[in-house]
């Protein structure tokens, strides 16, 4: 397929996934849109279908029901060449065991030949890995490091991260969500990563895809969630306009997106949420 071809459209293109595993259904029917430029933080308790999604999107399990396109091809058959235009951070990162930090990097790049060096020195120093340490003797925290290094010095055109910074210091945490965005943008790529930390995704995001029990109840961009998702306080017997999209129910308090100022008999209250309050109510 034509490279070109490839970047005109969508970077990724979900529709209709379902993933089923014995009889838990872990995704029902995820629709889901990747542009140049995009940063996606997907929102969700553990078991609601991150990782799994992630994996489809990868090609490394396969979907029950549904078609993906990433980068331009159907992830059961990505090319060697998209492979090196998609970067992975798992949950876990294991590999390398025995090489010191600047050998795993080095063979790490011989794979990419679009490997930036000022990118991966960059990140490096950012993070505070020591090029002469072994890999193996490294905490749970720098291996991360080293597997976000690993995915992001070859500036893919689509990053894929689980849950990238759970093992990070608060610090460092803070200066690789605060460039995630700026290195997006700048090299034309799209990135959805996972975070159980919302005041994280609120810093770095530009949308917001919020998972519950396998299926994508909220995606669109953070600015436009904010605005539209309300906490509504109804009067007993009360009706909603059927613009209204209800997202949870708690007695006479009512989670909806859709929200546009309107007032209408038996409204008592209207409240924002930002994203951990929307969490805690979807969850509650």
């Amino acid at each position: 397929m034509d490279m070109e071809l490839m970047n005109d459209g969508p970077l990724l293109e979900i529709r209709g996934l379902k993933k089923r595993f014995g009889d838990k259904t872990a995704l029902n029917g995820v629709d889901l849109t990747l542009e140049s430029g995009m940063v996606v933080g997907l929102l969700g308790e553990n078991g609601a279908g991150k990782s799994t999604l992630m994996r489809c999107i990868l090609g490394l399990i396969d979907a029950d029901e549904g078609e993906i396109c990433t980068l331009g091809q159907a992830p059961s058959t990505l090319s060697a060449s998209t492979k090196a235009r998609i970067g992975y951070v798992p949950q876990q990162h294991y590999g390398y065991e025995g090489f010191s930090v600047e050998r795993a990097l080095s063979l790490h790049a011989s794979f990419y030949p679009d490997w930036d060096p000022k990118l991966e020195q960059s990140w490096m120093k950012r993070f505070g890995l020591d090029p002469k340490a072994q890999v193996n003797r490294l905490s749970v925290g720098q291996r991360q490091s080293l597997a976000i290094i690993m995915a992001m010095a070859y500036r893919p055109s689509l990053l894929v991260l689980d849950e990238p910074v759970a093992s990070l210091d608060p610090s460092a945490r803070r200066r690789f969500m605060g460039d995630l965005f700026e290195l997006a943008l700048e090299s034309g790529s799209a990135v959805i990563f996972s975070s159980h930390i919302t005041s994280d995704l609120e810093r770095v995001a530009s949308h917001v895809a919020l998972l519950k029990d396998g299926q994508l109840l909220i995606m669109g961009e953070l600015d436009a969630v904010r605005e539209s998702v309300r906490l509504l306080t109804l009067a007993e017997g009360s009706q909603l306009p059927d613009a209204y999209r209800v997202l949870g129910r708690q007695g006479n308090r009512v989670l909806v997106d859709g929200f546009r100022g309107e007032s209408f008999p038996g409204l008592l209250g209207v409240d924002t949420v930002n994203l951990e309050q929307l969490f805690m109510e979807l969850h509650p």
